[in-house]
């Protein structure tokens, strides 16, 4: 080999590396490898197998340019008919496939001619030529090895040429595949390792989801189902060629980062207190207090009765009259508890005229251990005046700081580059543009693109979510116009509500996580501001 040639495969190898190196698409990396691999060593074919968990060999990329076939990597999967290769039958190592030999010996096997070889079995190959009208002859089999000299996988090259003929491969192109093999190896184990620790914090962040559903279902759902819909948004402002996103294009690391943000948007959570989290009733702490409340007016009762039957010991006391009046006693009494009942419900609003009548009640005095009390404690009373939801400032207070908490212990964890902004994403899902949201107030340019999808996300989940204890999922078209008010009250992103619509998100998402009693017609254009 001329000192030229030497040099020019040398610089072909940095160059091949350079290229595999900058690829993190696992897919295209592999393509990578046969093509390089093919064209330094002019073969006409080949196939580049990987390792499986269960010891065996799956095709990955298939490559035959003479019979235009090109199957993985940026083409078509291989078909299902390629099964992967055994390295173990019935226990015994598989000395009959060279590729087989080849991952179970980690050895270069060269095959001159597959038709004269007695050591392989080569039935499939033939099989291939028979019904393609082909002839596959000349085989080089070179394994894929990673840092801890295991095997990663097998680069099987068919068929060098010369002139348009089969030609074997020399030692000299065997050296060059072998060399570049290495590379291959380094950067496909960089990949992998790089898509192992993917995998693992992807895991990760699902197995908090699922400890909080473990505590609450209800977080455990809503955590689910947030950056379900917030990757529904990323995809389709991708997608998005005519619209508001038209020049705009979340990159990889940018998806990766909003995915990582949405699932751990409510992380804070961990640390709310389960009572707060699944306050049902207004009443309601380690248990509804309803209960509690029933039992006093019961006592209530008893004083009502009690003065009667003293009332008609008084001889000069009208018995007709005074049964009349504990009879209308009684049923105001029963009156007032299936009010508190009701009021007890969360809701979305709470007239002045109900306060009034709460405040009224409450006056009412019953007798506890000689002493003259309140039927209603002003904690009682207060918290029955609850005018949205059944939350009261107290309650509320410590569910907003799950997101103060959220932003701190995420920001602790030693972030890739690319991942840095997910405690600022996930801190900001309850800010509105208008400034009016929490815990910071943040507004306008403020909250990027990410924070906004998933506040929005996280508004639409939160009303039509079917399993919350407070109250039943709202219908689309209500959800809807909550939103369209939401949007004229500049509390969260016009774009994105009208890619929301325009893209029926709305619907797609529903069909797969709203009650189908939910999901009623919608009329896109009343929405559209």
């Amino acid at each position: 080999m001329s000192d030229n040639t030497s040099h020019d495969n040398l610089q072909k190898l940095i160059n091949i590396g350079r290229s595999l190196s900058r690829e993190k698409n696992i897919n295209i990396l592999l393509e990578k490898i046969l093509i390089e691999a093919r064209e330094i060593s002019h073969s006409d074919g080949g196939t580049l197998y990987l390792m499986t968990d269960d010891n065996r060999l799956s095709f990955e990329i298939m490559h035959n340019e003479s019979k235009n076939i090109f199957f993985g990597g940026s083409s078509a999967p291989v078909p299902d008919s390629f099964y992967p290769v055994k390295l173990y039958v019935d226990g015994v190592p598989n000395d009959h496939s060279v590729s087989a030999v080849c991952a179970l010996k980690g050895k270069t096997i060269h095959i001159e001619d597959a038709y004269a070889d007695k050591n392989y079995d080569f039935s499939g190959a033939k099989g291939f030529d028979q019904k393609h009208g082909y002839h596959s002859k000349s085989f080089l089999n070179v394994p894929l090895k990673n840092h801890k000299d295991e095997i990663l996988g097998v680069l099987q090259l068919l068929n060098a040429t010369e002139n348009d003929k089969i030609i074997s491969y020399s030692k000299e192109i065997i050296s060059l595949v072998e060399a570049l093999t290495s590379q291959a190896s380094i950067a496909l184990t960089n990949q992998m390792l790089i898509e192992e620790q993917k995998a693992l914090f992807k895991s990760f962040i699902q197995l908090v989801s699922e400890a909080l559903e473990h505590k609450d279902e209800v977080t455990g759902g809503h955590c689910t189902r947030v950056p379900v819909l917030t990757m529904m948004f990323a995809d389709a402002i991708n997608e998005d060629a005519t619209g508001a996103y038209k020049k705009f294009k979340f990159t990889d690391d940018q998806m990766e980062e909003l995915y990582v943000a949405g699932w751990l948007h409510d992380f804070g959570k961990v640390a709310t207190p389960e009572h707060i989290m699944n306050k049902s009733t207004k009443l309601e702490c380690l248990f509804d207090k309803i209960n509690l409340l029933i039992m006093k007016f019961e006592i209530l009762k008893r004083d009502k009765k009690i003065e009667f039957y003293k009332n008609c010991l008084n001889q000069e006391s009208n018995e007709k009259e005074l049964r009349k009046k504990i009879d209308n006693d009684i049923n105001q009494i029963d009156n007032d508890v299936e009010f508190l009942k009701n009021c007890n419900i969360g809701g979305e609003f709470m007239s002045d005229e109900m306060k009034e009548r709460v405040d009224k009640i409450a006056d009412q005095l019953i007798s506890v251990e000689n002493k003259q009390i309140n039927i209603l404690s002003n904690n009682e009373k207060e918290n029955l005046k609850i005018s949205r939801g059944t939350l009261s400032d107290k309650d509320f207070f410590i569910m907003k700081e799950h997101v103060s908490l959220s932003y701190e212990l995420l920001n602790k964890l030693p972030y890739p580059k690319h991942l840095k902004n997910v405690p600022f994403y996930a801190g900001c899902h309850h800010e509105k543009i208008d400034g009016s949201g929490y815990p910071n107030g943040y507004k306008g340019d403020k909250l990027p693109l990410q924070a906004r999808v998933i506040a929005l996300a996280d508004v639409f989940e939160g009303l039509t979510a079917p399993d919350r204890p407070y109250k039943k999922g709202y219908s689309l078209s209500k959800a809807m116009e909550i939103l369209k008010f939401m949007v004229q009250d500049n509390e969260i992103d016009k774009d994105l509500f009208e890619l929301f619509i325009n893209k029926k998100l709305y619907l797609k998402y529903a069909k797969d996580y709203v009650d189908s009693s939910q999901i009623d017609e919608i009329d896109e254009k009343k929405y559209l501001i």
